[in-house]
């Protein structure tokens, strides 16, 4: 009998736990999160590392995700999260570290807004996590790449989708416009150990900024 390789059983249990839909039943105080939690956690060592001022999140869904930072925020003492999404919802939790910005986070006037709401010397950190189409997210790469902060990072979300290695059939996502901004761009590197408990949501889509010679 031929051995299977680890990388087939950490796939197949990705593909599991994904399909269980667990992830969809997993809070934060409370409020639905739909992320890892240990995913979750790798986002806490990251903001206790780099310490941004400022995380811009696209996509608030249901506001866990921003909450879960905002609280890492309380623990630290300082930090704010700006997070858009298309529908302003009356179940999004109030914290005074959260701002919330209602429309579509490659439009240009948002994507404005947002940049007036970062300071001149604020160490900015960047997830993107809305509209999971591969249109959209080259889009979202090109307007919010050039704010995150040297040695910040930028995460790109559900980067697994698209038989990478679940949901096979979503069609050209996250994965394949990171794969094209990675070709164009070299500000930005691929922390893998970001990816040490094996199963991450994910895969590829944790960058360290290194340089700001491509997008100033």
């Amino acid at each position: 009998m031929i051995e299977r390789q680890p990388t087939e059983l950490l796939d197949d249990f990705h593909q599991f736990y994904y399909d269980s839909q667990t992830w969809q039943n997993t809070y934060w105080l409370g409020v639905p999160t739909l992320k890892c939690p240990l995913d979750m956690w790798v986002y806490q060592e990251v903001i206790f590392e780099t310490k941004p001022d400022i995380i811009v999140e696209c996509g608030t869904y249901m506001g866990g995700s921003a909450l879960y930072m905002a609280s890492l925020f309380d623990l630290i003492g300082e930090g704010k999260i700006v997070t858009v999404d298309i529908e302003s919802r009356l179940e999004h939790p109030k914290h005074r570290r959260i701002e919330y910005i209602t429309g579509s986070s490659i439009d240009d006037a948002v994507v404005e807004e947002v940049r007036r709401r970062i300071g001149e010397h604020d160490r900015v950190m960047v997830i993107l996590d809305s509209d999971h189409s591969e249109g959209h997210v080259a889009k979202e790469l090109r307007a919010y790449a050039p704010m995150v902060s040297l040695d910040g990072y930028l995460i790109v979300e559900d980067t697994n989708i698209n038989g990478n290695p679940v949901y096979e059939n979503f069609g050209p996502g996250p994965k394949e416009a990171l794969d094209a901004f990675l070709r164009d761009v070299n500000d930005f590197e691929v922390d893998r150990s970001r990816e040490k408990f094996f199963v991450s949501f994910n895969p590829g889509g944790w960058l360290r900024r290194v340089s700001r010679s491509d997008l100033g």
